[in-house]
């Protein structure tokens, strides 16, 4: 190429980004095309080509052109980049992370790339990976409040809590006003107990966010009030379980001994018959499942986590698997012969819209089993605790079930797991439509 031209094609190319970047978008998508047109594997205007039309909101024109991008020898880091952020906000993470390695052979150096790439390494169950790329994240980009926080996030999930509160401290020293790190750090030190350093990181958040309802959530588990509210928030059920998907069964089972589903499937085994209609109802990981597969003609099994649903479906025990939010409208295509639930019901206090709702998804006769956690104070209908979960009284279950229509077969007071070494106390109960 003559020195003219590529000198005409590099003033075309600066002129366009420049009203690009003054929102004149039809004069830059001309420019950017006019380039196109005579230099069509120039990776620079076709990236930038693409960018416009992100910032247009018009993602399907975009993708292509990051996609032709990318494929060039070499290929252009940039659209490298904006397609990496294209597919995990489709939440096509593996898909970003070839990407990502891409850009880093070329830019090894680069913290906010190894960043992205961390995300996408913890969201395809790779928390080694996730780990090392956070790490070379700070270390690469050390006042990167973002990658502090995704550190902290990592080591929180892999235990490794003092070193977890330090990532998140980090993060708030370098952005004092981070909403993300002070909630994480607050619900952190709230499993230890240490509630007033906790009540203070979720003041801090309210600050920034009066309505973030997590904060106001936590916070009114650690203070309480005069009325709890009626259920933790979907958003805070969701995070909880998707953070500890990977090492949910090691941590429940073995540190926290918990036997719940195995005491409920006890109390259930003699109204089992062959061939029932099953639903899971908060399958988690699917602890139970192994259990009661035998008896069922099929086993359905929902959660609000979709990192527990992959877990669950790893035992390859379902006969269907969906995400599901317990107090939206039921819909399934066949009325249940049983519906179980363990530890479920502990994150909501008002329980009256699941038992209306799980007696208009049962055949007539059909059973209804669940676990609460124990409110031993029998004239309250059900108390927040500062552990973030609900206790319910034995009076309170019982006037639910008989306006909705059950008749209790049903109920034992037992040990329902270990919180801080003690045992946590609760109701199993069997009740029949």
């Amino acid at each position: 190429m003559k020195k003219a031209a590529k000198d005409d094609f590099e003033h075309i190319f600066q002129k366009s980004y420049i009203s690009h970047k003054s929102g004149k978008f039809f004069e830059a998508e001309k420019g950017y095309r006019k380039i196109l047109e005579m230099k069509p594997e120039w990776g620079a205007p076709m990236s930038a080509l693409g960018i416009l039309y992100l910032d247009q909101n018009r993602p399907e024109k975009a993708k292509p052109l990051f996609e032709k991008a990318a494929g060039l020898t070499p290929p252009d880091l940039s659209a490298c980049y904006q397609l990496g952020r294209l597919k995990q906000m489709e939440n096509d993470h593996q898909g970003a992370i070839p990407l990502y390695q891409q850009m880093l052979e070329q830019q090894p150096e680069a913290g906010l790339i190894w960043n992205n790439l961390g995300v996408a390494y913890r969201e395809t169950g790779k928390p080694d990976d996730a780990m090392e790329s956070f790490r070379a994240s700070v270390r690469f980009a050390p006042e990167m409040a973002e990658a502090w926080n995704n550190l902290g996030v990592t080591l929180d999930e892999q235990g490794q809590v003092e070193q977890a509160l330090n990532a998140y401290q980090k993060a708030i020293e370098i952005q004092p006003d981070y909403v993300s790190p002070h909630l994480n750090i607050g619900i952190m030190l709230q499993k230890l107990e240490r509630f007033k350093e906790a009540e203070t990181h979720y003041r801090k958040v309210l600050e920034s966010q009066p309505q973030n309802e997590i904060a106001q959530f936590m916070l009114q588990s650690i203070c309480g009030g005069d009325t709890p509210p009626d259920a933790a928030p979907v958003a805070h059920v969701r995070s909880i379980f998707n953070q500890c998907a990977q090492n949910f069964e090691s941590i429940l089972v073995e540190k926290l001994e918990y036997k719940t589903p195995e005491l409920l499937f006890h109390m259930v085994r003699p109204y089992l018959t062959e061939n029932m209609e099953i639903l899971d109802l908060g399958c988690g990981t699917g602890l139970g499942a192994v259990l009661y597969q035998p008896f069922a003609k099929s086993l359905t099994g929902v959660d609000i986590s979709e990192k527990m649903l992959e877990k669950a479906a790893e035992k390859k025990l379902y006969s269907c698997l969906e995400v599901f939010d317990i107090l939206q409208a039921w819909v399934f295509p066949v009325k249940f012969d049983l519906i179980y639930s363990s530890d479920v019901f502990v994150y909501f206090g008002d329980l009256e819209q699941i038992i209306k709702s799980a007696a208009a998804s049962l055949a007539p006769g059909g059973k209804l089993a669940f676990s609460v956690e124990k409110l031993k104070d029998n004239l309250k209908s059900y108390e927040l605790y500062p552990s973030g979960r609900y206790a319910h009284s034995q009076k309170y279950i019982q006037t639910c079930l008989n306006r909705h229509g059950f008749k209790p077969l049903a109920l034992d007071s037992t040990d329902i797991r270990k919180q801080s070494g003690a045992p946590v106390k609760g109701f199993l109960i069997v009740a029949e439509k």
